[in-house]
């Protein structure tokens, strides 16, 4: 199973606090030491002002490589070290939708392979995979596929390439769960697979083509025996 994760397992919008960019600062500080903290905070000031570009394209590297240059931090920060500096942990800011954590496990439970599959802006697998470790729930995600590891974006069909390779499955026996008629239910249908757009955040859909509509997360988890048996 591919499943979302902004606006499907939790808040699809990362809360503002006004102490983030010296905590990003300070994160920066632990990970190159040799940096100076006015070097950290003009890094982090350079960095939030980054947009994502129009179209699927994932840009993100190549923009802090860019700014690194910029800033003479080249030689001194990689680029993984500045964007893991971006990523602040979810822990204590963003908790899960009702209903996130028995669903996933009681998929693992049935032994079904649950890929992440997120468009994100900094967060890379291994940041995926701490915030998942910092809800007691890594156990049950079989991997995690991020627009900044794969260079492309949702709709973007390497980016179900990607994780269907992780799911090692074949799209007709694989369910996408997501929240986003374009990014995720429109691609999946195309490929073949079971879709299920999940509407918490928005009120549902008047028009999907989505195979199911839910508004919890606890709808999917009584739905999936259901009209998936091959899986149990």
């Amino acid at each position: 199973m591919l499943v979302d994760v902004g606006g499907t397992l939790w808040p699809d919008t990362w809360p503002e606090r006004p102490r983030d960019d010296l905590d990003r600062a300070l994160r920066l500080r632990d990970f190159v030491p040799v940096v100076s903290e006015a070097q950290a905070r003009a890094l982090v000031a350079a960095l939030v002002q980054y947009e994502l570009p129009a179209g699927e394209r994932q840009e993100t590297n190549d923009f802090v490589a860019e700014t690194l240059a910029r800033q003479g931090l080249s030689g001194a920060v990689s680029v993984s070290e500045a964007r893991a500096a971006m990523c602040l942990p979810r822990r204590g800011r963003m908790g899960l939708f009702p209903g996130a954590r028995e669903l996933l496990i009681g998929l693992s439970a049935r032994g079904v392979r649950v890929v992440i599959v997120s468009n994100v802006v900094w967060r890379d697998a291994d940041a995926h995979r701490r915030d998942f470790e910092d809800v007691g729930l890594a156990r049950t995600i079989a991997g995690y596929v991020t627009s900044v590891d794969v260079g492309w974006r949702k709709p973007h069909p390497a980016m179900f390439a990607a994780a269907l390779a992780v799911a090692a499955c074949p799209p007709g026996e694989c369910a996408m769960v997501g929240d986003s008629e374009r990014n995720d239910i429109a691609p999946a249908r195309s490929l073949g697979m079971f879709t299920i757009r999940v509407a918490i955040e928005e009120p549902p859909p008047e028009a999907t083509i989505a195979d199911r509509v839910v508004t919890s997360l606890n709808d999917v988890a009584a739905l999936l025996p259901g009209h998936l048996p091959r899986w149990f």
